[in-house]
């Protein structure tokens, strides 16, 4: 059966995330023998009509509103992919007519908007997936199977550390995020990108502590023209550390940093257990769209067995994965959506525990206090 779907956010800009990241994959196969885009809708009925052409679907299918789209017999699933602050209000019109839905993350623009969003699906019992890509990513289920096996042992620590310039500099369509009402922030998104995927093969953080901090007070934003940059007062933190201890027993040090071009973007994340190690590493902070590589480590045997002797050297040996199917991962979203394997899959409740946590890491920052956001 063909999954029928109605875009919300989808342009005929080439370039644009609902285009490059949904629409490319979708075109494709395999996904072009599961999925069909039927409708689409945007901010005017010009932008949709133009978009329609763009992408092969009937003008007639040509939204501007989103109970038109939620409402057409010819759309199974709603697909939400603009920004945060439109989450919601776009996002309801598809429950309320029983369809399914796949929203980008942050589910809403904040835990109260979440949690009603959530509500309203259970209860009309439709299927809901939310944009947390990175634990369906072929690098995150690969070191999942390895964990599985009982090869690294018992797991007793964890460490993530990235740097970022990629948001040093935004672009001046992206100057929503400057607004702290948005829901857009460097929590929200990049941080909880990579912690969604450390929780998710690790467990849930029985109890944080987290530091924040601005180091740079000023943001630039790129011109429209694309001439020059403008600045702006920062409203939103630049750096990020979280500490703390997991359900599951481990140790965690994660920190995240917007850092000048003066430090090359990179991220590395340790898994540390009793008889081996796992690490991911990569020149790109996001993790859910990056080319990283995976390697493990075995503890090396000691020549005579005494404590004072050097042990011999290891090699930290590449592990080969599948390669991504689509930019930024959201192909294998909608394909494990299509085989039914929602396992590594984030729906509406996961995605409110999300929203939780941020409001933990917030809480615990600002108050200077040990925080847990799980019962």
């Amino acid at each position: 059966m063909v999954i029928r779907l109605g875009i919300i956010g989808l342009s005929a800009d080439q370039s644009a995330w609902a285009t490059a990241t949904h629409a490319v994959p979708l075109k494709q196969s395999p996904l072009s023998e599961r999925y069909k885009i039927t409708a689409l809708a945007t901010s005017s009925p010009e932008s949709a009509k133009h978009a329609a052409k763009a992408h092969g679907v009937s003008s007639e299918k040509a939204y501007s509103n989103p109970e038109d789209i939620a409402n057409d017999k010819d759309v199974d699933m709603v697909v939400v992919s603009v920004k945060v602050a439109m989450h919601k209000q776009l996002t309801m019109p598809a429950l309320k007519a029983k369809k399914d839905v796949f929203v980008e993350w942050p589910l809403g623009a904040n835990l109260a908007q979440a949690e009603e969003m959530t509500a309203l699906a259970k209860s009309q019992g439709v299927k809901n997936i939310v944009g947390l890509q990175a634990r369906q990513s072929a690098i995150v289920l690969k070191a999942k199977d390895i964990i599985d096996s009982g090869a690294l042992g018992r797991i007793v620590a964890t460490n993530m550390i990235a740097f970022t310039s990629a948001i040093f500099t935004l672009p001046a369509k992206a100057v929503y995020m400057n607004d702290p009402n948005s829901g857009a922030s460097m929590i929200s998104i990049p941080v909880i990108h990579c912690l969604d995927p450390l929780c998710f093969l690790l467990g849930e953080f029985k109890f944080l502590n987290a530091i924040m901090a601005m180091k740079f007070p000023e943001v630039q934003f790129q011109n429209a023209d694309g001439k020059g940059t403008t600045s702006m007062p920062r409203n939103f933190v630049d750096s990020v550390a979280v500490a703390g201890v997991l359900k599951t027993g481990p140790f965690v040090n994660f920190s995240y940093n917007i850092t000048t071009p003066a430090t090359p973007d990179h991220l590395t994340w340790i898994i540390s257990g009793e008889k081996a190690s796992l690490k991911f590493e990569g020149d790109n902070a996001a993790i859910q769209m990056a080319s990283m590589t995976l390697s493990m480590y075995t503890s090396p045997s000691r020549g005579g067995g005494s404590m004072y002797e050097e042990p011999k050297k290891a090699a930290w040996d590449t592990i080969e994965y599948p390669e991504s199917k689509s930019f930024g991962g959201v192909g294998e979203v909608y394909q494990a959506f299509a085989e039914g394997k929602t396992e590594a899959l984030v729906d509406f409740e996961e995605a409110t525990k999300r929203h939780r946590m941020i409001d933990a890491i917030v809480r615990s920052a600002e108050k200077g206090t040990r925080e847990s956001y799980e019962s």
